[in-house]
């Protein structure tokens, strides 16, 4: 397994279990409790960040195929951004992979500190087997490997 990306403002470790978080997609009012039977990718953005846009692009071109084939689960959380912000933000950008809003960060702050964008992959059984911060192709390439492994 290749080395996962780990900074001092991260707080989960490999194999860490996915903590048990309520997300609310901005399409629905129906608030989704996900659990440990399904692969899951977490992506972390705000809405100015650059960065966050490319991986969004990223992810959507070459990662969220994958994630329409059953038993896998895939969000993108617009943190400290209302519903209002991010259906903006998804309707400009274009962006096809299901958003929630994360307004007041109780969702983040389960997984870090500061620094976005950030993903976080859990295998079926709820442990984290991959992480990336930041804008690096070579991380998200390697993201995209484990998850056809998995």
């Amino acid at each position: 397994m290749p080395a996962m990306i780990f900074d001092e403002y991260s707080y989960l470790s490999p194999g860490d279990p996915f903590p048990g978080v309520e997300i609310e997609p901005i399409d629905s009012d129906e608030i989704v409790t996900w659990g440990s039977d399904r692969i899951i990718l977490l992506n972390f953005f705000i809405v100015p960040c650059k960065h966050c846009k490319k991986m969004l692009e990223y992810i959507q071109e070459h990662i969220w195929p994958e994630f329409q084939n059953g038993g896998k689960m895939f969000v993108s959380i617009g943190r400290e951004h209302s519903k209002r912000e991010v259906k903006e933000f998804r309707d400009k950008g274009n962006y096809s992979v299901p958003f929630a809003a994360d307004p007041d960060r109780s969702i983040y702050n389960q997984f870090a500190q500061k620094k976005v964008p950030r993903n976080y992959l859990f295998d079926k059984d709820g442990h984290l087997v991959y992480q990336t911060r930041g804008l690096d192709l070579d991380q998200l390439s390697t993201l995209g490997t484990i998850l056809a492994d998995l």
